[in-house]
């Protein structure tokens, strides 16, 4: 439903925007929205209050669901759902409840994401793609509400999808769900390329109600206006790295400069860009002429220092690794796993700019007990360590453990920092 202008917002399209916007609801009966739910294994991430993401999520659509009007037309669009993070399924999208009257759609939609496991990737280009012929042949006004907790993971570039719905008057809106800075800065740039509007969810809790204001959030007529000549610049803050990172342009493919310690700073024409992190990509990066986007990678500190890896926690991919001598690693913004021996930390969000520091807990024998018969298990008996001649301190992560020394067994809750020392 187009509205009439408002206010006039200028930078490289001109938005007419209803005065009211901020009150103002266009969640109307002539609509037909589509509820695009990130269920990748992510959100499987536990919230400090304890529930997981998935739980928050699914009492959010559920709830929204019940806010559309009886005679809109309401579909739910689910991608994670099916295939395991191990199958790297990138077409992992389906259309769990096709499009029907809300009154009868709600009930569909809260029944199947009452049942709905986070599993797999974070495929949003190829969802976009796929949302696309999923509306009504007749639908007046298209609306795609798209809730995620992290970035693409797959191939594609999620904003030039984006800007293809756009084409086909499609409006997406998009609610960031606990979501890091790289991740952030991609779902306003696909909000942005549609009319379409961010809505931020940084703590969690505060989901349900981001969800129904995005449902009655308002299109931006965007009209173009003549492209400004001068080229943009892409930068990082990071002075850590030691490789040099690609830039790919994301609309042709190829790469059109290089970032590094030497070289933090490059000129781009506008437009969308993908810089290359070793395993893993930063997409949907929007250069605007004449301006400077700033990307700034995080850092993730083990002290004590230890050997560990760091993976990605939804594609498993090695992103770094800590050894007595390294006790840093430079990380795209993201959510990792930290591997150590036979224990798994998971979902440590690592942000941009921001240094995460996490201290192992410790176990330590003192210099007058047997180290012969000594080593820790976890609680149901699985060795998880051994003590030796020469070792007598073992870095652990956060766990419930036992250690054994000649026989006694002594129960070990370990919490992030914790050193048990144990003694004659």
């Amino acid at each position: 439903m187009t509205r009439l202008p408002g206010s006039l917002l200028l930078a490289a399209t001109i938005a007419f925007v209803p005065a009211s916007a901020g009150a103002q609801s266009c969640n109307t009966a002539d609509r037909s929205v589509l509820l695009l739910m990130d269920l990748s294994g992510s959100m499987n991430a536990k919230l400090p209050g304890g529930e997981t993401r998935l739980a928050v999520a699914q009492r959010a659509i559920k709830g929204a669901a019940s806010q559309v009007p009886a005679q809109a037309q309401l579909s739910l669009r689910l991608y994670g759902a099916q295939s395991a993070a191990s199958q790297k399924n990138c077409q992992d999208t389906h259309l769990a409840v096709p499009f029907g009257p809300a009154s009868a759609s709600s009930a569909a939609i809260v029944s199947t994401v009452d049942g709905a496991k986070a599993r797999g990737y974070t495929p949003i280009a190829y969802s976009l793609g796929q949302a696309a012929s999923d509306f009504p042949v007749n639908a007046k006004d298209r609306v795609i509400v798209l809730v995620s907790d992290g970035k693409e993971t797959c191939q594609g570039d999620p904003v030039l999808a984006a800007r293809a719905l756009a084409g086909q008057g499609v409006t997406v809106h998009t609610v960031g769900f606990v979501v890091d800075t790289a991740a952030r800065g991609q779902l306003q740039a696909i909000a942005r390329a549609t009319g379409g509007t961010y809505f931020d969810a940084p703590n969690g809790p505060e989901l349900p109600e981001l969800l129904k204001s995005a449902l009655g959030a308002c299109r931006k007529v965007i009209a173009k206006i003549p492209t400004n000549p001068a080229p943009g610049k892409l930068r990082t803050t990071s002075a850590t790295w030691l490789a040099s990172h690609a830039v790919i342009d994301a609309q042709t493919g190829k790469e059109v400069g290089k970032l590094d310690s030497a070289s933090p700073e490059i000129k781009l024409p506008a437009g969308i860009y993908e810089v290359k992190f070793g395993a893993g990509s930063w997409k949907g990066i929007e250069v605007k002429a004449g301006e400077t986007t700033t990307i700034a990678p995080g850092q993730l500190k083990l002290d004590p220092t230890a050997g560990a890896v760091v993976t990605d926690s939804e594609t498993g991919e090695k992103h770094g690794s800590f050894d007595r001598m390294s006790s840093a690693v430079t990380l795209m913004p993201g959510v990792y796993d930290l591997q150590m021996g036979k224990t798994v930390a998971r979902y440590i969000k690592v942000d941009g700019g921001k240094t995460v520091l996490f201290k192992p807990a410790q176990v330590v024998l003192a210099v007058n007990v047997d180290r012969q018969n000594a080593r820790i298990t976890t609680a149901d008996g699985s060795e998880v360590a051994r003590f030796d001649a020469v070792t007598r301190q073992i870095t652990l992560l956060p766990g419930d453990y036992v250690v054994e020394v000649n026989g006694n067994k002594l129960p070990f809750p370990a919490k992030e920092g914790d050193v048990l020392e144990v003694n004659q």
